[in-house]
């Protein structure tokens, strides 16, 4: 058979779970869709005005995430739509693009996709592993600060330029004096809202409890505050609408949006413009990084999103690739921009019962009334509102906390998660991670070049006993001389009265050229020091590579067993020579 069918259902992981599905699953994921739809229309809006496009290009960008996901995703609980991280690193590659940050959101849209569906096609998930959780962490939270800032100009209603934590408050408080009181006032009530309505959240229950049985005034309180997104928007959008009716514009809205279907068309990949032709190459020249950085961006986060909801199973990495890859292309048809999966809405999903990616289907549905039959009352949305929303959305995001348990674990890792959180704030996102990431790299080969090596005495009943020397880690060719230098250091073994010493290399998997020739440097140097070599050594690709070195007459020890019977042989053989000395010097002297 030419595909098997458990290669189909790794593939397509739609025809696994798809074979039990029931009628308890079905109702499960309508709830779940629903009430994920009602976090994701509101989000969708307000972080389109955060990648610098109109509002219905996040309602775009929300349609085909749920659709293709249902056949290649593997989490139930994972919305890919947009998010306020990646909305945030479509506007600072997209926003002065020549050719339009309209074509240019989506074609990067595509591009990423196809990264995206190239690296899980190639099986390379694996890669994730190596960017370690203190970066990600760092990374996280300076990003949610990030987010957080760029929204305080919409909160209190000024407009200027920043990008980076410095230039954006320094701009809000060189522009102070220019905030409109409505807006302002609007914001903050909007903010304490949405935490107030947040920690409500606590003294509800999830409509679908594992069972378990709930007052209906709870699950109602549990779903007010579920839908704290879309009832402030609503209200603030019919506060608007009135105050419009009656010729009063106080706050700053939205403005406009186009009613219907997107343009279902492939991106653009040349444009006439005037009398200049800007082709393909030219607009990956103007994309610069971003082709590379928004796809590993967004599989960072996809996967550890996936980790963390994956009910203690294991993670395909490489399938999630392909499913958030597939719905990055499809719906760059549809005119969206780059997406993933959300904490927050997963979080959501999950407390609502979510069972299947299935779900997505009725978070789609949602989707596609809001920018159908919705978008006429879209322009009343003030943009402070949204602002309230995103702030609200991602300042939970920040782990400033995780300092303290890195502490308390492993104090080196604060270096990196330091360096990191401190690039992103100050030089850029994007920067940052990368930065991050180098010294993660340095920091590892750092622990990598200082093995641990320890030295102990060991006494054997009334004899002297010897030294052992245990290499405690893997002793790659940048770390061998210091291997040799600490312990040549020791005064136990230089002027100590042990003779024997003993190298324990049990632990070492493999050794290079470098490694075998520092050890052959220090086994001559011991022996210079008169003192007696044996090795604990049980492998025999690095027995021959020593013996190649250090001479035939090297003592090796396969076993414990065997190096105690060695060094008491040598030990007998010592005793036996110095009784042969002494009696030799008695007879000289009777002699005389």
């Amino acid at each position: 058979m030419l595909f098997p069918w458990k290669y189909l259902q790794k593939s397509v992981p739609l025809f696994a779970w798809s074979r039990d599905y029931n009628i308890d699953k079905a109702v499960s994921d309508l709830v779940a869709g629903i009430t994920v739809g009602l976090t994701l229309i509101p989000q969708s809006i307000a972080y389109a005005s955060l990648a610098g496009l109109a509002p219905q290009y996040g309602l775009y960008s929300s349609l085909c995430g749920g659709l293709i996901y249902v056949f290649f995703g593997t989490i139930p609980e994972l919305s890919i739509a947009p998010t306020a991280l990646l909305s945030l690193l479509t506007i600072s590659y997209t926003k002065n693009l020549s050719f339009g940050n309209v074509h240019g959101a989506i074609l990067l849209c595509f591009l990423a996709g196809c990264v995206e569906l190239l690296c899980g096609i190639v099986h390379l998930g694996f890669l994730v592993d190596f960017v370690s959780s203190p970066v990600v962490s760092a990374f996280t939270s300076a990003s949610a600060i990030t987010i957080a800032s760029s929204q305080v100009k919409n909160l209190i209603g000024v407009k200027f330029e920043g990008e980076t934590f410095y230039t954006i408050w320094k701009n809000v408080f060189e522009h102070i004096t220019e905030l409109k009181l409505a807006d302002t006032i609007l914001g903050l009530s909007c903010c304490a809202v949405l935490l107030f309505m947040r920690k409500l959240k606590d003294y509800g229950a999830p409509l679908i409890d594992s069972g378990k049985k709930q007052s209906t005034f709870k699950k109602m309180i549990w779903l007010f505050s579920v839908a704290k997104n879309a009832l402030v928007v609503v209200c603030c959008a019919a506060a608007a609408f009135v105050l419009d009716y009656y010729n009063e514009t106080p706050f700053t809205l939205t403005g406009r949006v186009p009613t219907g279907w997107p343009n279902v068309s492939l991106p653009l990949f040349y444009l006439e413009k005037g009398n200049t032709t800007i082709t393909f190459k030219d607009m990956l020249y103007e994309l610069e990084t971003g082709i590379i950085f928004v796809p590993f961006i967004a599989i960072l986060a996809n996967i550890g999103i996936a980790k963390a909801f994956a009910k203690g199973k294991a993670v395909d990495a490489s399938q999630e690739m392909i499913a958030v890859g597939l719905c990055n292309i499809v719906g760059s048809v549809f005119g969206s921009y780059p997406v993933n999966a959300s904490f927050s809405r997963a979080a959501v999903g999950s407390s609502s019962g979510i069972r299947t990616p299935l779900a997505g289907v009725y978070t789609a549905a949602m989707v596609f009334l809001a920018f159908t039959l919705l978008t006429p009352y879209f322009p009343y949305i003030p943009k402070t509102t949204l602002a309230a929303v995103i702030i609200c959305a991602v300042i939970f995001m920040v782990e400033l906390m995780i300092a303290q348990r890195i502490w308390k674990t492993n104090k080196l890792d604060l270096f990196p998660f330091t360096i990191t959180f401190i690039c992103c704030l100050v030089i850029g996102i994007e920067m940052g991670i990368l930065i991050g990431i180098l010294v993660d790299i340095i920091k590892v080969l750092y622990v990598s070049a200082r093995p641990k090596v320890s030295i102990d005495q060991i006494i054997i009943g009334t004899s002297p006993g010897y030294v052992r020397i245990t290499i405690l880690s893997s002793m790659p060719f940048f770390s061998a001389e210091y291997v040799r230098e600490t312990v040549l250091k020791e005064d136990l073994l230089k002027i100590g009265t042990h003779q024997y010493v003993v190298i324990d290399l049990g632990r070492i998997e493999s050794m290079d050229y470098t490694a075998v020739m520092c050890m052959g440097e220090l086994i001559k140097d011991l022996k210079n020091n008169e003192k007696k070599v044996f090795l604990l050594l049980d492998k025999e690709y690095i027995i021959n590579c020593l013996k190649g070195v250090c001479g035939k007459d090297l003592v090796i020890c396969a076993t414990e067993w065997d190096l105690q019977n060695s060094i008491s042989e040598h030990q007998d053989a010592s005793a036996t020579s110095l009784a042969i000395d002494v009696r030799n010097e008695v007879e000289k002297t009777t002699k005389l």
